[in-house]
């Protein structure tokens, strides 16, 4: 989606100006009205995470054209295209901004051992509901609070077997979407200056927020200023039973680092590292190297995984580029009681000597 950033004039002064124009046939009450709705909306604190979460559904639905369309996409996150701060590629993403105001059904496939999700998020960024594996799911107001919600579907993928990649498309092919009622959404008309200026104080302040706990979940679930931040550092993020994010500021010069993970991380899916910029996005690199997953990550001997930053030109397994400011995200995919109530720690990052 794409903020207009215009100056704001006051309204009398715009009152006068519609009524001296004489090319406008509307009644005086129809003209204040699209005034009204043309003017920018300020973005505080107090809104802002509204506001983020309807920009996010301006972003999915630039992509698919429309209210509860499903759009899939076939490749992980492509590292020119990332609407959204830190998206992952361990998973194929499918999603679609949906009208639930009379109900809906959304059907996932049956994936076998293959993990599934599907999240569903509100227009306040709560999410009540997150479905695992495959089924048909109601999606209505009762339980989810406003009319229109975005589901996003992860599938895991290898990406590196074009096999495993087909095997997903056909799986999100199976997907299915029925809804009662097709009202096109219309996101606010945010002004744009004050929305980036929340956003950058925001993610500064999310720099010191070292896990995810608390951020994503159901309005009852979550901790306020977490849930704020979590809007700025990491939109449509998963609760915490389904996911728990690591997000590691080392604040470290380019190097040579590594983090050695053992082979029995507590977790009932899979965990990856995300490798990023200094503003939260993949920074295109030559060896096309941004993650590195339990799933398709090269093991050692004893089943423990050496994962390298930087130092990747001798053509190390398993390693990321970095570049300054370098940043990484933990994702630990159903993690296990020890790794939510903290008697397990995931192993942090060690320079290279």
């Amino acid at each position: 989606m794409k903020l207009r950033s215009v100056t704001p004039f006051p309204l009398g002064l715009a009152v006068a100006t519609a009524f001296s124009s004489l090319a406008v046939a509307q009644s005086p009450a129809d003209m204040l009205d699209a005034i009204l709705d043309s003017r920018e909306i300020p973005v505080t604190v107090d809104n802002f995470v509204r506001a983020a979460t309807n920009i996010e559904f301006g972003k999915y639905l630039a992509l698919s054209g429309g209210v509860n369309t499903l759009i899939h996409v076939r490749e992980p996150t492509p590292v020119e295209r990332q609407p959204t701060i830190r998206m992952n590629r361990d998973t194929l993403y499918s999603m679609a901004v949906i009208d639930i105001s009379e109900g809906a059904t959304l059907t996932l496939p049956d994936t076998g051992e293959r993990y599934i999700s599907a999240q569903i998020v509100n227009q306040d960024h709560f999410m009540n509901e997150v479905f695992v594996g495959g089924g048909a799911h109601t999606l209505d107001l009762d339980t989810f609070e406003t009319p229109y919600v975005v589901a996003i579907i992860r599938t895991l993928v290898n990406a590196g077997d074009p096999d495993d990649v087909a095997a997903v498309h056909a799986l999100q092919d199976a997907i299915t979407l029925e809804t009662g009622s097709s009202k096109p959404f219309v996101p606010p008309n945010y002004d744009r200056e004050s929305f980036d200026a929340v956003l950058k104080a925001a993610i500064e302040l999310g720099r010191h927020a070292t896990d995810s706990s608390r951020t994503f979940g159901p309005s009852g679930e979550v901790e306020p200023i977490r849930h704020f931040l979590g809007a700025a550092i990491g939109w449509g993020g998963l609760p915490d039973q389904q996911a728990l994010y690591l997000n590691v500021e080392p604040g470290l010069p380019v190097g040579e680092y590594r983090i050695d993970v053992p082979a029995d991380v507590p977790v009932d899916a899979f965990w990856s590292i995300s490798l990023y910029n200094a503003d939260g996005f993949y920074e295109e690199n030559v060896l096309g190297a941004y993650n590195i997953n339990s799933v398709s990550g090269a093991r050692n001997d004893d089943g423990s995984m050496t994962v390298h930053l930087g130092g990747c030109e001798d053509g190390r397994a398993n390693c990321l580029p970095i570049m300054a400011g370098w940043n990484y995200t933990v994702r630990l995919y159903e993690p296990g009681a020890e790794i939510l109530d903290g008697s397990w720690v995931f192993p942090t990052v060690q320079p290279v000597n």
